[in-house]
């Protein structure tokens, strides 16, 4: 074997490395593991005397390729090339695993009472408490340690007759409600991810199973401590049907509806008839990526006596968003603007219901909307900032149009601002602020105030 190829395959050690470090810039780095990829293909046909691409089998160098076009599979499988560590291959499938250890230290200031457990481990924007009706209300102050947003995922990647054959599942810990903090701290895993992706043509795929909806820009979201980090965001995982054809996108999602009822309280139904249809396309301009997305949702809801229907009802209602990231140099912008009347569970964690039943019986919708911004600076290979900003709102009903009306969340804001350092490849060290408030349509609002800490190895 000649330098060359000596060089190449050390740049295919190194980049097992590079992998785990990529965590922290994946898709700044996704350009230069193209461009090393080529190099080393170049190399070992040079030394075998052929222009085409290196055979899979007969030479220690190609086994890395696989690992290499997973990082280029796009914004839909981030978290899952987050931390590619190892990669073997039996019969004609190889097989991947990886995931991270983080351990999270909250200490946190609530300007108006105690919030449910939940919110000690992230922030929920809908479960920031706000001042009682009564008034009279306390500050609160707490500090957690947890470790629950830790994961571990597992994946498959097969060449057919058919075409390419991917699997993934991933699993993490964060919501689980089996377990508490008395004695052992145990919580049982839930399923993030569990899906297979059949590329049955080049640029052409079909997608089945729980994957991140393709509604949601998960590229666009900022380089945060926090579990899901701005209020403005859109943020859903469900089961789908989804079909790619180069840079568009279109979808069937799993439906469910969530409406306020007259008096306070909500309802959640799942009857209804069609799918949550989703329609997306991803564009990129020089250093600018974005996506545009649009989504029509029936809103459905049936109350029932036993067997007697007492009410229901059944609508239509749209969303639309606008998000990407524009990268400037190693720095980069992104930010996410949406707007639409259900938009609903999809907006900042279910910060808002998809509509309400009025004194009718019928469902009415409520125009929402979501604004992201966020800026990442590196200020040394090893060091790196983000500064978020968000707001989201509703135009919510009147006491007249609804009784109740008053209680309804109003507006929501968040502030982020981290140091980030990564002392070796996979290793993070993080430290985050954290402000974020929440205004009722009646006036009374409450805010948060939150300094999070992190350790997180990705393997």
């Amino acid at each position: 074997m000649n330098r060359r190829t000596s060089k190449g395959l050390s740049v295919a050690v190194l980049l097992a490395g590079s992998s785990l470090a990529g965590a922290a810039d994946l898709e700044t780095r996704i350009a230069a593991l193209e461009a090393q990829l080529a190099e080393l293909k170049a190399a070992v046909a040079e030394e075998q005397g052929t222009t085409g691409p290196p055979p899979r089998q007969g030479s220690a160098a190609p086994a890395v390729e696989p690992a290499l076009e997973t990082l280029t599979i796009g914004q839909d499988a981030i978290e899952e090339t987050l931390a590619l560590s190892h990669i073997m291959k039996r019969d004609d499938t190889w097989f991947r695993y990886g995931g991270y250890m983080q351990l999270d230290t909250l200490v946190s200031s609530y300007s108006d009472g105690k919030p449910a457990a939940l919110m000690e481990d992230f922030l929920v924007p809908s479960l920031i408490p706000v001042e009682p009706v009564s008034g009279g209300s306390d500050s609160y102050q707490s500090t957690n340690m947890h470790a629950k947003s830790s994961r571990f995922w597992f994946g498959t990647e097969t060449d057919t007759d058919a075409g390419r054959i991917r699997s993934h599942i991933e699993l993490d810990f964060i919501l689980s409600a089996q377990g508490d903090e008395r004695v052992s701290n145990s919580f049982s895993a839930r399923i993030r991810h569990a899906y297979v992706d059949w590329q049955y043509a080049p640029g052409q795929s079909l997608m089945a199973g729980q994957n991140w909806s393709t509604f949601f820009d998960v590229g666009a979201l900022p380089d945060l401590l926090d579990f899901v980090g701005p209020v403005g965001t859109i943020f859903e995982r469900q089961p789908q049907l989804r079909w790619t054809s180069g840079n568009l996108q279109f979808a069937l999602e799993n439906a469910t509806t969530r409406l306020s009822l007259p008096g306070g309280g909500s309802r959640i139904d799942d009857g209804e008839t069609l799918p949550d249809i989703v329609a997306r396309y991803n564009g990129k301009s020089g250093d600018l990526r974005w996506s545009v997305a649009g989504i029509a949702r029936q809103l459905d809801y049936e109350a029932r006596d036993g067997a007697v229907e007492q009410g229901s009802d059944s609508t239509l209602g749209y969303g639309a968003s606008l998000s990407g990231k524009w990268q400037l140099g190693s720095d980069d912008l992104r930010f996410m603007a949406s707007y639409g009347n259900a938009l609903g569970r999809y907006l900042g964690l279910n910060s808002f219901n998809d509509g309400y039943i009025a004194a009718d019986g019928d469902i009415e919708t409520i125009d929402q909307y979501g604004l992201v911004l966020a800026y990442r600076h590196f200020w040394a290979p090893e060091w790196r900032s983000s500064f978020s900003l968000s707001m989201s709102g509703a135009s919510n009903p009147s006491e007249s149009e609804l009784a109740g009306a008053g209680l309804l969340a109003r507006a929501y804001r968040s502030a982020h601002a981290n140091l980030w350092y990564t002392p070796a490849p996979g290793l993070q060290l993080g430290g985050e602020l954290i402000y974020g408030t929440k205004e009722l349509e009646d006036g009374r609002d409450g805010s948060l105030s939150r300094l999070q800490l992190a350790v997180k190895y990705a393997f």
